[in-house]
């Protein structure tokens, strides 16, 4: 099989032909892609050439520092036509541009290679009027053989902010009644690639639902994911 070359400048060409909406300003927060969400992976080793591949993905967005950042948790990463693993990804560079919209970029596997790879991302966020945000941009290898993975407007959705109380033997877990269509997970460390539901009765108190678990010793965390 042949083999393209794609150098770092071709990849940042080819990010800069994809098509961007134009939306209101991004604020910080945790955003959470939504449950059907896919990408297509291209590539020498991907089967068959192409195929597309579902994504679950937290984001988390500051916005308040002189550069910009995102942190992606992604339940489902791919490399090269591989088995989907969890990998958390930062950006080393981002910045906000005038129309409000964040441009981010930086080493896709950098968390699991520290002296850094040729792996890069290009992604830009920009926020729609309902509050929700979409995600366009590449990840891809820049060296010798084509490789690529192509996000074209994922909706982000806000995760609603856990609030954690404990008293006496129990944790109580609330968040905002506005948030429907939310279950609550729980996994015993970060980052996780075992989230596991909590299955115990959801009561409604005024304005926030809340859950009531028993206080193991053991550290847990938890999070809200859309269904």
């Amino acid at each position: 099989m042949s083999r393209r070359l794609i150098p770092s400048a071709a990849f940042r060409i080819l990010v800069g032909l994809l098509a961007w909406p134009a939306c209101a300003a991004l604020d910080s927060g945790v955003y959470q892609t939504l449950s059907d969400s896919t990408v297509e992976e291209l590539g020498d080793l991907v089967p068959n050439g192409s195929r597309v591949v579902p994504i679950s993905a937290t984001l988390t967005f500051d916005l308040s520092a002189a550069s910009p950042s995102v942190t992606a948790v992604i339940a489902d990463a791919v490399v090269e036509g591989g088995d989907p693993f969890a990998l958390t990804v930062r950006s080393s560079s981002g910045a906000q541009l005038v129309d409000g919209t964040c441009t981010f970029t930086g080493d896709y596997l950098r968390d699991i290679h520290p002296s850094g790879t040729q792996y890069l991302f290009d992604w830009r966020f920009s926020a729609s009027t309902n509050g929700h945000v979409l995600w366009n941009g590449i990840i891809g290898w820049a060296g010798g053989h084509l490789w690529q993975v192509t996000i074209s407007n994922l909706t982000l959705v806000p995760v609603p902010r856990l609030e954690v109380t404990q008293a006496g033997p129990e944790v109580t877990v609330s968040w905002p009644v506005s948030a429907t269509g939310y279950k609550l997970e729980q996994a015993a460390d970060l980052p996780a690639t075992d989230w596991s539901s909590v299955t115990n009765a959801v009561a409604t108190t005024g304005d926030r639902f809340s859950v009531r678990v028993e206080a193991h010793g053991a550290q847990r965390f938890f999070r809200l994911r859309r269904f």
